[in-house]
Parts: C-alpha cells; structure tokens; sequence
C-alpha cells in the first residue's frame, strides 16, 4: 500500500503510522482497524477492538471485530514477513524467513474459531452469522495455505477492502441499527479491561 491508498483513506499517513506504532502484532491491527474504518464501507457498522471475551472460565482475545448490518466479522491480524506454510488442520503453521529461520505460531483458522466459539455463547448468536476474516502483513508471501471458502477468508491486508466490499454487496441485510447498537454496547465493556486481566489472559495461553 502506498500513496494512492493514504489519499483515499484506507492507510494512514507516516506521521500517524510513527504515533502509532507500539509493536508489529499492534501494528498490523491498528493498520487493519484504519482501513476499516474512514467511512471506507458502506452500510451500517461499529468496529471494536481487543475485546475478551468470557469462554469457558477464561477469556478469548479478539483482535477486531466489526458489527455490520449484513453479518459479524472477526478479523485476526498477522503481521508476519517471510514465506507462510500451514493447512486447515494442522495445529501449527509455519513462517519461513530470508535467513532460513523457522517459526510455528497457532493456526489462526483454528484461533479464529475458538473466539466465534466464544462470541456465538456470550452473545447467543447463531455461528452462522459471523463470518472468519484472517489478515496477513504485505510483506510475506501466503506460500500454502487453504483455499477460502463460505466459513473463513485468508488474505493480505491490502486486499481486504475489495474482499469485504465485494462480499458485502451479495448479502442481504440481517441487523437492524437499533440491534448493531445493542451489541456494541454489551461488548464494550469487554475492551475495558485492566491490566492484571490482561496478564491472567497471557498466562492462561502460555499454559
């Protein structure tokens, strides 16, 4: 992404990119949480970020997840480089770097599942109705991975837009505005958590 995608809102400019770097997983959320926003989608919709939500007696940490009149979107953000390995079944997948390292991180269909999972119970809303987005940065390659399909999307940032945009427009509207205010308000305060809850969560994925 460049100059063309600054000019028409859907990436920030430098300054605001240096204000807002804290670190690459951070950063590669606020990049994909920036390109949603800015009036860059049409309809109805409100975006939250790093909500945790209550799951089986811990929490589940979603990265940004955007209320639509047409569906619920959960995105997971990879702000990976190198070359990327993995199916849909496998536990683990793999980045690849220039120096010949390797690295496993968990499957992010199998992650984005666990908080659809979590989303759908707290929430008591029908899995059907939310929609798996996985992001990756542009600076790797997505050298094997699953085709999309109906139940999740696998992509690089700088194609999200057009994916979105273009999914959208084939599906019909499902929320009203009074119903897509009604959730927000039930998940914002689950981005208002402390700091020691913030912990509790990392430790409990540690384990």
């Amino acid at each position: 992404m460049g100059f063309f995608e600054w000019f028409i809102g859907e990436e920030p400019g430098l300054l605001e990119k240096i204000f807002n770097y804290q670190n690459d997983g951070q950063y590669g959320e606020y990049l994909t949480k920036y390109a949603l926003g800015n009036d860059n989608l049409s309809g109805y919709l409100k975006i939250l970020c790093n909500i945790y939500v209550p799951y089986k007696g811990k929490t589940s940490e979603i990265d940004i997840l955007l209320l639509h009149e047409k569906g619920i979107y959960v995105f997971e953000s990879k702000n990976y480089s190198g070359w990327i390995f993995g199916s849909e079944n496998n536990t683990k997948w793999t980045q690849c770097l220039k120096n010949k390292q390797k690295y496993q991180f968990y499957n992010p269909i199998m992650q984005n599942r666990t908080h659809i999972n979590a989303l759908s119970n707290f929430l008591k809303i029908s899995k059907e109705q939310f929609k798996s987005y996985i992001i990756f940065s542009e600076r790797c390659e997505l050298k094997k991975v699953p085709q999309n399909c109906e139940e999740y999307i696998i992509i690089q940032r700088n194609r999200l837009l057009n994916t979105l945009r273009n999914e959208l427009k084939n599906r019909d509207i499902i929320y009203s505005k009074q119903k897509i205010d009604e959730l927000y308000n039930i998940l914002f305060p689950l981005t208002q958590v402390s700091k020691e809850e913030k912990q509790k969560h990392i430790e409990s994925i540690k384990k």
